[in-house]
């Protein structure tokens, strides 16, 4: 009664109606609050960390290819072939020749690729191992004493054990080379002093050496300031001999022996060898139907020629190629490049092909070697300066002058370098593909 005095007949219609939009404005609020999606749900949803998915970085990536963490498999997959992680990236493809191509010898290449791997030294890493190489060393220190004997240092060159591998499958003979040198302070230079080389001792990795060098009339403030420089390099009969390990020892800290006039033995854990000798780009295919592999060499960079070589006008650089057997690393065939005289950026362009039937892929290895060729002023100078051979045919048959070797690179299946192995492997998976890396020399 009192709604209808105060609103009339129309004012109940207008009332219901209102409660009826507010109501379903309500159920719309609800709902919107309710459904996922909406702005009010997003608004009142409680807030959860994301859960990401751990991700690597490039770096890691790489360490990861390092460590022989890629099966076949992947490389099959194509995992190793992501153009942004710097590894194969696929370029033009050109139309085979169709001209009677039954036995394949004509098969042209139909598609190239480029590896561009990272520098496995960027990024963070972990604690590293210890090199296990070991050096025994012994030092004997004799005073001056009038009338008996004069002021004597004996440095023994005892063993050394644990020595890492060779590149490609073959024995080590190992030999120790001695360098003293004395630290000058007004130049800040070191100034060498005495240099001794110790024999080669063959196909072992835990050398004997047992052999020891005297230096004699030096005073005990003298070789105080001494350096002890060892290094250990393995006799190659094919290339340049490798720097394996190397080890500096200062006589200043080595107080002991100034007091006893006994022999002192000293364990020291030696340093791995990174020296290098430039880059080379090569590039490879395999063509299985033919069963053939090419060799592409293609240019140098930053190579280190002196102080082998003064000068680089005497620079007469070429390349050669050794196929070894890499069971008794026995050489079974070679070929090399044209010999370039005296420029500073040499690029080759040459293509070198050897028969590789597929039951041998697995027990043939290759040795890249970067070589400078003698003039004759050389071979006649070395000619005059070197010692009869040890052939049977002539006793005064002369050793004939061999050309400088300046550094080396292998591959094949037991190769240790892990770039080596990630070009040959690749190489291998992607048949009929030119497949070029830069590789460093040493």
């Amino acid at each position: 009664m009192v709604n209808d005095k105060l609103f009339g007949p129309m004012g109940q219609i207008i009332i219901y109606g209102i409660i009826s939009i507010v109501v379903i404005i309500a159920i719309l609020v609800i709902a919107c609050f309710v459904t996922p999606g909406c702005i009010g749900y997003e608004c009142v949803r409680p807030r959860k960390k994301s859960k990401r998915a751990p991700t690597l970085n490039k770096n890691k990536a790489i360490d990861d290819v390092k460590n022989n963490y890629t099966s076949y498999r992947s490389w099959r997959l194509g995992s190793l072939y992501d153009t942004n992680n710097g590894t194969i990236h696929e370029h033009s493809i050109s139309p085979r020749d169709s001209i009677n191509s039954v036995n394949s010898q004509f098969e042209s290449i139909d598609t190239s690729s480029v590896v561009n791997l990272v520098n496995p030294s960027g990024g963070k890493k972990g604690k590293e191992k210890p090199f296990p190489t070991e050096l025994t060393l012994s030092l004997r220190f004799l005073p001056y004493c009038e009338g008996v004997t004069s002021s004597k240092l004996v440095i023994g060159i005892e063993a050394v054990s644990g020595l890492p591998p060779k590149q490609y499958n073959c024995t080590l003979d190992p030999y120790v080379k001695l360098n003293i040198t004395k630290q000058s302070w007004t130049h800040k230079k070191k100034r060498e002093m005495y240099s001794f080389t110790t024999k080669s001792v063959k196909q072992t990795a835990n050398p004997i050496f047992k052999e020891s060098f005297v230096i004699s009339g030096i005073s005990t403030q003298e070789i105080k300031e001494w350096i002890l420089n060892f290094e250990v390099h393995d006799h190659d009969r094919y290339a340049n001999h490798t720097k394996l390990c190397e080890l500096q020892v200062l006589l200043k800290d080595m107080k002991k022996i100034y007091f006893s006039p006994e022999t002192h033995l000293f364990n020291f854990h030696m340093k791995q060898s990174k020296e290098e000798y430039g880059s080379i780009l090569l590039g490879m295919s395999y063509l299985p139907t033919a069963q053939r592999l090419t060799i592409n060499v293609m240019k140098l960079r930053n190579v280190k020629f002196m102080p082998t070589i003064p000068n680089i006008h005497e620079f007469n650089p070429y390349v050669r190629i050794l196929m070894l057997n890499g069971k008794t690393g026995r050489r079974m065939k070679k070929k090399k490049t044209k010999c370039i005289t005296g420029i500073q950026n040499i690029e080759f362009n040459e293509t070198l092909t050897f028969d590789l039937p597929i039951h041998q892929i697995d027990s043939i290895q290759f040795l890249v070697i970067l070589c400078s060729k003698l003039t004759q002023e050389d071979k006649s100078s070395a000619m005059m300066n070197e010692v009869p051979s040890d052939s049977e045919d002539s006793i005064s048959s002369f050793q004939k002058p061999k050309d400088i070797c300046l550094g080396k690179v292998a591959f094949g299946k037991g190769v240790r370098g892990v770039t080596e192995r990630l070009h040959w492997f690749s190489t291998l998976q992607n048949p009929r593909k030119l497949v070029t890396v830069w590789h460093s020399l040493k």
